[in-house]
């Protein structure tokens, strides 16, 4: 079974990435616990919403 290692990043190393270029201010990126992952949308899209009408009589 092989091993694969985690290359964890530094701060310095992130913001670097960014002043080289690595990154760019384009990329909606986050440094999360030492691994660069893309962030959530600010705004999603509204899910599909299904509507459910409910009658209600007084004839009970």
């Amino acid at each position: 079974m092989t091993q694969t290692r985690v290359r964890l990043w530094t701060v310095n190393e992130y913001h670097w990435m960014f002043e080289t270029g690595i990154i760019t201010a384009d990329e909606r990126v986050e440094l999360l616990d030492g691994q660069v992952i893309p962030m959530s949308v600010k705004n999603p899209p509204m899910q599909r919403q299904r509507c459910v009408h409910l009658t209600i009589s007084s004839g009970c």
